[in-house]
């Protein structure tokens, strides 16, 4: 029942979610959460995520990310009926340098590990995602960023791609979306962070 691209998938699905939420160029700590929906290997699917970052200097921070992500449609396999799901969790270090003033080059080095279940049984990936971009200040309140993702999980690996957009309500506060995709998923992300 199990396609290795389904781990592959939702590990690669917690890259947009993250990397659509890199922070401002004033500061690398913050906390938020979101809804994420789309497809795994033609698997529809949607969850929630929360994510934090915190600075450690002026160029590197700490990531983590954690997403539970449930299909929308239930499968058979034999006599068995059942929802597939999903968790994973995201834990990295990222670097980051002004190209500009607007725009700043970011690249991060994460571990990632899912659990896909289904009808009581489940199956268990892990590997790693290097993600490298940038992200641009067009306005105070506008943020933008596009990121290229590489997942090497169980000798298999999966490249993709992730585009953020933000607005900022207030200078802490702000909502996003966000859209990734590679060989074997798609996913669209919307957030909300407060910057701390």
């Amino acid at each position: 029942m199990f396609k290795k691209a389904l781990i592959i998938g939702a590990i690669s699905c917690i890259a947009p979610f993250s990397l659509s939420a890199d922070e401002a160029a004033l500061s690398y700590t913050h906390a938020g959460i979101g809804y994420a929906t789309g497809d795994i290997d033609d698997i529809d699917f949607s969850g929630f995520g929360i994510y934090g970052s915190k600075a450690i200097n002026d160029s590197f921070f700490l990531e983590a990310s954690y997403l539970s992500i449930e299909s929308d449609d239930q499968f058979t396999d034999g006599l068995v009926t059942d929802d597939i799901e999903a968790t994973g969790f995201n834990i990295g270090v990222g670097f980051h340098t002004p190209i500009n003033s607007t725009v700043d080059f970011v690249s991060t080095l994460s571990y990632s590990d899912v659990d896909v279940e289904f009808a009581g049984d489940s199956e268990d990936g892990n590997g790693y995602i290097v993600a490298a971009g940038v992200r641009a200040l067009p306005s105070d309140v506008l943020e933008l960023s596009a990121f290229i993702d590489y997942a090497d999980i169980e000798d298999s690996s999966e490249t993709g791609y992730s585009l953020g957009a933000r607005y900022f309500t207030t200078p802490d506060i702000s909502v996003g979306v966000g859209y990734g995709s590679s060989d074997d998923f798609d996913a669209l992300t919307f957030d909300v962070r407060f910057d701390l």
